[in-house]
Parts: structure tokens; C-alpha cells; sequence
């Protein structure tokens, strides 16, 4: 493992810190990385962190609001979105991007996001859940 690699790694893990400012040192600095991140490998690694730990803080930290979208953001929700095990929280992660309104949103419907979510959605991903779509209708406020 490289010595960025590494030092991704253990900021990551900091994250989410009970400490603001701790919290708030983790965060600029991840930001930092990802602004000199050329190859992708810091978003990657900060999509998988989410992935596993659904940190609140993480998906603050990924830059929904560049454009076009980075190829690599939407390649890993794409996989995440086709393992069971990560789905829910790739559609999650997803939504909070979605609801951010970046200015490349409309270029979801060109990615192989789109047709790997509706397949998703065909099989039952709520019902895969233990959701009842009738819950989730009448009990949003």
C-alpha cells in the first residue's frame, strides 16, 4: 500500500469524529486530497468508505458539485448498486447526491447507473429490505 494510500486510509477512519474540530481538520483535508486526486483513487477510496460505514461525513466530503461528474464516482455506485450487500447504501448515497441538485445530474441518464438501478428496482430492492412500498408512500412527512 502506497504512503497516500495509507495516509486516505487512516483520515477516513477519522472522519467521524466525536470531536468538531478534529471532524472538521479530517474533513478539509480529505478535501484537500481530493482536490489533487488526479487518477480517482482518493474518490474511490472515500465512495468505498461509505459504502461500508454509511458515514455522514463521507458523503458530505464527495464533491457532488463538480461537473461533469467524476467517470469514477459513477462507476462505483454502478458496482455497488449490482452487490446485494452494498445496495441499499449505494441508492442512499445516490439520493443524497440527487438531492443536492448538481449540475451534471441529468447526465445520470446517460450512465450505466440508470439501467443498473431500474434492474435493481424490477427485482424488489424494497422488498429484498423487508420494506413495504406502501410504508414508505404513507408514512413520509
Amino acid at each position: 500500500m502506497s504512503k497516500e494510500q495509507l495516509s486516505i486510509s487512516e483520515l477516513l477512519l477519522s472522519l467521524d469524529s466525536s470531536e468538531l474540530q478534529e471532524a472538521e481538520h479530517v474533513r478539509a483535508a480529505v478535501n484537500q486530497q481530493l482536490s489533487s486526486d488526479r487518477g480517482g483513487a482518493v474518490l474511490s477510496a472515500l465512495v468505498d468508505f461509505y459504502l461500508e460505514s454509511w458515514s455522514n461525513q463521507a458523503a458530505l466530503s464527495i464533491p457532488y458539485l463538480l461537473a461533469p461528474p467524476p467517470q469514477v464516482l459513477l462507476e462505483k455506485l454502478t458496482e455497488a448498486v449490482n452487490r446485494p450487500a452494498q445496495r441499499l447504501a449505494a441508492v442512499s448515497l445516490l439520493g443524497e447526491l440527487v438531492r443536492k441538485q448538481p449540475p451534471w445530474i441529468h447526465l445520470l441518464s446517460r450512465s450505466p447507473l440508470l439501467p443498473a438501478l431500474l434492474r435493481c428496482l424490477k427485482v424488489g430492492l424494497v422488498k429484498n429490505n423487508h420494506l413495504q412500498l406502501s410504508d414508505f408512500f404513507l408514512n413520509r412527512d
